[in-house]
């Protein structure tokens, strides 16, 4: 059964070029057109991008139905309306418009948003329902928030909203409905209540373009080894981490060099901590760096340094992985999918200067084995050649859509055999 079959992408989130969960919503919709007639339902205001770059592909193409909330919705959103709110009413109306063409689809996968609390609201559909892959299940290690000043009181509260989640009814509805949930950590996989938890699979949600993967690294003479550091500059992703982490690490050795790329809320304060133990000087900053410029960055660096305290993935890890970068990461959340002991040095978050003294250790470590560094690198690369190029990601959710197409085949033969 593997002609092509109809499916309904739901992607509020889908833009190319955006990076992040439009990227994902993007790279799903055109990797899966090469299996099935996709057709994707997302936010009207992508149709310009889509339209553009949709136009840009070969056959065969996916397709794309647009919709926004009426009335006032847009103008709140435009206002300030939390996100949250706004995709929530969203994702209602989404359902109820597409209601009359659900019929036309043999399957109905949600892709964007990926958070495991809002997962649309597919139950009652004639179709097969796919969730995800799903995230948000991780929350911030409790010790790591005293750390987080006037973010503070937002992250505790959304990491209360995901321990109580499990609870919410509509959750249930619609895992109890879907055929597969997908899941792409452990963490989140534990948010799935219990009863439902025998249809969840593990898959990371994003994945690697087969032009992101560079070409093996030489093995460098430089007595400077430099690390990089590539994200938003928020709390959430431990900037000041990194920086403190690299002063004590350059301390004992001086070879190292740090590079913080990217840019946002916190920088001042990653820029003060600098200053404060006095590295300022040793370290680059690029500033919000394009895409267009991740592959250069990476090959002029030799180690990756990703402190993110809360990340369903890593895409910059993977970019890292890709460019055969061995990489300093920390032990949890999608991090610790992406990552084994074969492709970086991971460290368990504790406390702050515990984790902060670790990663220390860490750096000085591969700054010091050359030969550690490319087994390390050489071992990301290939993961990411096993395990995380689109295309084989496709083919693996193919595998699962005939999955559920065989199955329910199954029970419908089942019920209409005569009874004995």
């Amino acid at each position: 059964m593997d002609h092509r079959r109809k499916v309904l992408l739901s992607a509020y989130a889908c833009e190319p070029g955006r990076g992040s969960e439009p990227e994902v919503g993007w790279r799903w919709a055109v990797e899966l057109a090469r299996y099935h007639e996709v057709t994707v339902l997302t936010r009207a205001n992508n149709q310009p991008a889509l339209e553009a770059a949709v136009a840009l592909l070969p056959e065969p193409r996916p397709r794309f139905l647009y919709y926004d909330p009426p009335g006032p919705w847009l103008r709140w959103k435009a206002r300030g309306l939390p996100v949250s709110l706004f995709y929530a009413r969203w994702q209602w109306g989404a359902r109820k418009w597409v209601q009359p063409r659900l019929k036309e689809f043999d399957l109905v996968h949600h892709v964007t948003f990926n958070s495991f609390r809002q997962p649309g609201y597919w139950w009652q559909a004639d179709p097969p329902t796919v969730l995800g892959p799903l995230g948000g299940g991780q929350i911030c290690p409790w010790p790591f928030l005293w750390h987080f000043g006037r973010r503070l009181v937002p992250e505790l509260a959304r990491s209360l909203t995901v321990l109580m989640a499990p609870a919410l009814p509509h959750l249930h509805l619609s895992f109890r409905a879907a055929a597969v949930i997908l899941v792409a950590n452990r963490e989140t996989a534990e948010k799935i209540p219990a009863v439902h938890r025998a249809k969840v699979r593990m898959m990371l949600e994003t994945g690697v373009a087969p032009e992101q993967v560079l070409a093996p690294r030489p093995l460098t003479t430089s007595p400077t080894v430099r690390v990089l550091w590539l994200s938003r500059m928020e709390k959430i992703k431990a900037g000041t981490l990194a920086v403190t982490a690299f002063a004590r690490a350059q301390k004992v050795e001086p070879t190292l060099r740090l590079s913080m790329a990217g840019d946002g809320p916190d920088a001042g304060a990653i820029k003060a901590t600098a200053a404060r133990l006095g590295v300022a000087s040793l370290i680059q900053w690029y500033g919000r760096v394009d895409r267009q410029q991740v592959p250069d960055l990476l090959r002029a660096h030799d180690v990756f340094l990703f402190t993110s305290l809360r990340d369903t993935s890593g895409n910059a890890l993977l970019e890292a992985m890709a460019a055969s970068l061995p990489a300093v990461t920390l032990l949890h959340h999608g991090q610790a999918e992406i990552a084994t002991d074969a492709t970086a040095i991971r460290i368990p978050p504790t406390r702050p200067d515990e984790t902060a003294s670790a990663l220390a250790e860490a750096l000085v470590r591969l700054a010091r084995d050359p030969q550690l560094r490319r087994r390390l690198g050489e071992a990301a690369r290939q993961r990411v050649l096993d395990h995380y190029l689109w295309p084989r990601k496709a083919e693996q959710m193919n595998a699962i859509y005939q999955e559920v197409w065989e199955r329910n085949q199954a029970r419908a033969r089942a019920s209409e055999a005569p009874a004995v």
